[in-house]
């Protein structure tokens, strides 16, 4: 149709040039016969060329650039959750010499009751650290640890998981039952001192957290390594909003014996195998006059070696083939009870 239009105001203007160009009137020609004349043959119509119709052009799916300042910015917000984290490396230290490890991180977390666990398993052993409530518990080496602390306080997230910036959109994909934007990503969008070169994958959930994240990095001083080689780890989520129970570990109910008494507003406790060191408001002499009352009464009977003065008081007791020696010194308006447990 466009070319029709053109070939017709074509014409048009060639009609206005020719008409344009003639001079005033031509003298009257000499009247000759008119020949015969002959009917000029209708050219026989022919159909008009039918346009091919052309495939639309595939869309390729834009958004913007994925923006997160921590993989988990947001996940708290869900009910439960487990995230694991495994991290390799494989190169060179400083020296040349060869360098190869693996770090297995998994975090567990649950809204009601608040809790959280981390059990981390390294080269050099497994650490546990249990949140419940204001309660802090530690496990390394078979031993235990344990704490209080204000709420907000104990479930503060302990986490080494980085941001990306940048990423090119791929598509969706279901990642943990939820449909996810998928994003590719180079070096540029880690933002990471030392690396040279990487690549990697992270799974976006609607509401903004990171549900999986794959990444390969390559260069100097990568990570928490002095020297030179690859590193690589996937972060993923597990779980996600399905119940389970976090719980205080073995380790630390076997550190608490049930015949040893804990005044009623303990606070700061610490434990271990054979130790426990907590504070309390309690007057000193009051938290000395309970202590010589309770253990008794749980079976345990004096023994010697006691001593009580102003500001420190030593109460030895034993128990079968136990022993306890309970310290209560004046802190403030309170006192420190340290007890040490043997055999």
């Amino acid at each position: 149709m466009f070319k029709a239009k053109l070939f017709l105001l074509g014409m048009v203007m060639l009609a206005l040039v020719v008409s344009s160009c003639k001079a005033g009137p031509a003298p009257k020609p000499t009247p000759q016969p008119s020949p015969p004349v002959r009917e000029t043959p209708k050219p026989t119509p022919t159909a008009a060329p039918v346009a091919t119709p052309t495939a639309a052009p595939a869309v390729t799916p834009t958004e913007e650039a994925v923006q997160l300042e921590k993989l988990s910015a947001g996940l708290e917000k869900s009910s439960s959750y487990r995230i694991k984290w495994d991290v390799s490396f494989e190169g060179k230290d400083s020296s040349g010499n060869p360098v190869k490890w693996e770090i297995h991180w998994l975090e567990e977390y649950t809204a009601n009751p608040p809790a959280r666990r981390v059990t981390l398993e390294q080269p050099e052993g497994t650490f546990v650290l249990v949140q419940i409530k204001d309660k802090n518990y530690i496990v390394s080496e078979g031993s235990c640890f344990s704490s209080t602390a204000s709420e907000a306080q104990s479930l503060e997230r302990i986490s080494p998981e980085f941001g990306v910036s940048g990423g090119t959109f791929v598509g969706y994909e279901t990642v943990a039952g939820v449909k996810a934007k998928h994003y590719t990503f180079d070096e540029k969008a880690l933002g990471w001192g030392g690396i040279s070169k990487a690549k990697g994958d992270v799974w976006v959930a609607p509401e903004g957290y990171a549900l999986k994240e794959v990444v390969e990095a390559y260069g100097k001083d990568v990570f928490w390594e002095k020297g030179e080689g690859t590193l690589k780890w996937t972060w993923e989520v597990l779980d996600l909003n399905k119940p389970f129970t976090i719980e205080v570990p073995k380790e630390c109910a076997q550190a608490l014996p049930e015949d040893i008494p804990i005044l009623a507003d303990a606070s700061e406790m610490v434990t271990s195998e054979g130790m426990i060191i907590y504070k309390s408001a309690t007057p000193f002499k009051e938290a000395v006059k309970f202590y010589k009352e309770k253990m008794p009464a749980n079976g345990w009977s004096p023994a010697s070696g006691s001593v009580e003065m102003e500001n420190m008081a030593m109460l030895n007791f034993s128990k079968g083939d136990r022993t306890a020696s309970v310290s209560i010194s004046p802190e403030g308006e309170g006192v420190t009870v340290m007890i040490t447990m043997g055999k």
